[in-house]
């Protein structure tokens, strides 16, 4: 069975690479780029950072799109800005693959165009992985993956396959799911990145730094949180809740926790033992440390459309999305101070 993962940066490599890791009879192929790619292809291998170590899994690479062909399964891991050109590009090629869209944006509407509905997974992770430097991989948070049909699609077999197949990896801590409503699902973790995306703004640690801070967490997480709720609720998205650590319900209780003094200092310390030591690593604060362009667009600003086909208003996450595109215009990639960031979005808290 042939397995090719588009646009293998950090998820893909991972998922990728343990694939191949715990599968001797699966050809997998990483399409790759940059001096990520030409690092694997230079070793003919990948290094895997995580509870297990460190390991290197020897692995086919590729940049030329064309050597998908012949796939039964494609993965899209691509950043959400670059999902139409990669799905273009890679259409010729498809055949009668399995299309598994990984992303963190909600992209159904793009992929569709060139994907038969019966063919098409969509899927979300609440795993953390970062690509440490070019070649290897990190592990930074474990964690559930869910799959499901695309929006407004019913539930059918390559969800089940394409389940099966992820179930493959035995990897402690990672799970896979497939769920008629993934894209409940979709929106709850996308809520949880329009969230962190605003941590990134200072490049802040989101836990410590920010959800353990009373003024960030009370004028900067709770209303972002609250005003994504109001748009679902008027867009009639029925919110799924995701099993384990990543989970909306849980990090409102978790603020709503820091609110009680007598918890706070417990929990803040907590906090900083584990996440000073290995902090969640935003995909978005990655492309602003490296100057590239980044997929606000497509989570804030999924919000922002979402509100407007409903008829209301997204006002923080318009302002967190005109922030981000000033820290990608800034030639130096520095970012905005934490006080700043909450005196700008408290200020959009009274536009409606």
């Amino acid at each position: 069975m042939k397995v090719s993962v588009l646009g293998a940066g950090a998820i893909g490599s991972m998922f990728g690479g343990l694939l191949q890791q715990h599968s001797s009879d699966l050809e997998v192929l990483l399409v790759t780029r940059g001096e990520h790619g030409e690092t694997i292809s230079q070793r003919g291998a990948i290094d895997l950072t995580g509870p297990w170590g460190k390991q290197s899994v020897a692995i086919q690479n590729t940049q030329d799109i064309s050597a998908i062909g012949d796939s039964d399964y494609v993965f899209l891991t691509v950043k959400s800005q670059g999902t139409e050109a990669a799905i273009r590009a890679a259409q010729p090629y498809l055949g009668d693959a399995t299309i598994v869209s990984i992303q963190n944006g909600i992209n159904d509407h793009l992929l569709l165009e060139y994907v038969n509905p019966d063919h098409l997974v969509m899927g979300m992770t609440a795993t953390n992985v970062a690509l440490l430097t070019p070649g290897e991989v990190s592990l930074q948070l474990d964690g559930l993956t869910v799959l499901g049909p695309a929006a407004s699609c019913p539930m059918g077999q390559h969800v089940t396959g394409a389940t099966n197949l992820l179930k493959r990896i035995r990897t402690a801590g990672l799970k896979f799911l497939a769920h008629p409503n993934a894209l409940g699902m979709r929106y709850n973790k996308l809520t949880i990145n329009a969230l962190g995306y605003a941590s990134c703004l200072s490049a802040s640690n989101f836990i410590t730094e920010c959800l353990c801070h009373t003024t960030w967490r009370q004028v900067v997480g709770r209303p972002i949180v609250e005003e994504c709720l109001r748009v679902y609720e008027a867009a009639q998205i029925k919110l799924e809740p995701v099993p384990g650590r990543s989970n909306l319900v849980k990090l409102q209780r978790l603020m709503r926790m820091l609110e009680r003094p007598v918890l706070r200092g417990a929990i803040s310390f907590w906090a900083r033992q584990i996440y000073n030591r290995r902090p969640i690593v935003f995909s978005l604060y990655q492309d602003l440390l490296h100057g590239k362009m980044t997929e606000v667009e497509h989570i804030n600003g999924e919000v922002v459309r979402l509100a407007r086909t409903a008829g209301t208003a997204a006002p923080i996450n318009q302002e967190i999305g005109r922030m981000v595109h000033e820290l990608e215009s800034r030639p130096d990639n520095t970012f905005f101070d934490r006080q700043e960031v909450i005196n700008r979005l408290q200020a959009q808290q009274k536009v409606v």
